[in-house]
């Protein structure tokens, strides 16, 4: 029984389309794609657009997969659509690059008419990632925060900073600075506040000083291009 995952209903080796056996493939796509979009929509903040691009992007790629199966223009398919996803399209988060690779298994897999496997693999995939949304290891830290400041270019802010920092917080690291045209810098900080401060309480430090020009707190990890 177990052997049965691992068998295409495309079995024969001669070049024939089995109409029943395609559209059995790409329906399964679809309502993989869609179990796959559900999972993606729990606890993530998303849009209409995406979410009707992730259900049906595994349908795409399976009839792809499907119309160069056996040929050298498979490994050309393949990366050409990656780079389709990757290249033209925004830059997303990571949870985001995740869904559309998910996505992207689903179709190959039943392109090549591994119609069980990809049931299998979803569904196991689906049941990791909704417990992985679960677990503590996962959890955004409570303390944790991302401080941006907005300083003179001129002002000696190290020895004030750390003062504050190591006052308040159970560690302070500088991550970045950039300076701007009119004369300003922007600090941004990664630090851990000691469980009894407050975020407001942390803020009218800084804004003791007429040298803080803006401080931003979050929670939320800044976006980048790259992972």
């Amino acid at each position: 029984m177990l052997d049965q995952i691992f068998n295409s209903i495309y079995s024969s080796t001669e070049v024939k389309i089995n109409p029943l056996a395609l559209i059995f493939a790409l329906v399964t796509s679809l309502v993989l794609g869609m179990v796959l979009a559900k999972v993606y929509k729990r606890q993530t903040i998303y849009t209409k657009e995406f979410v009707i691009t992730l259900s049906i992007l595994p349908t795409i790629i399976s009839i792809i997969i499907f119309l160069v199966n056996g040929n050298l223009g498979t490994s050309v398919a393949v990366a050409g659509t990656f780079s389709l996803i990757r290249f033209r399209s925004a830059a997303g988060g990571s949870k985001e690059l995740l869904a559309i690779f998910v996505a992207t298994a689903i179709g190959i897999t039943t392109g090549m008419g591994f119609v069980t496997l990809a049931i299998v693999f979803t569904l196991l995939i689906s049941l990791v990632w909704l417990l992985f949304e679960n677990m503590s290891f996962t959890s955004v830290s409570q303390t944790r925060r991302y401080v941006t400041i907005n300083i003179p270019a001129d002002f000696d802010y190290e020895v004030l900073f750390e003062a504050i920092f190591a006052k308040h917080c159970k560690s302070a690291e500088l991550t970045a600075i950039q300076s701007a045209a009119n004369r300003t810098m922007k600090l941004e900080y990664v630090i851990d506040l000691n469980a009894e401060v407050s975020d407001s309480q942390l803020v009218q430090q800084f804004l003791r000083y007429d040298k803080v020009k803006e401080i931003s707190l979050s929670k939320a990890a800044k976006k980048r291009k790259t992972l």
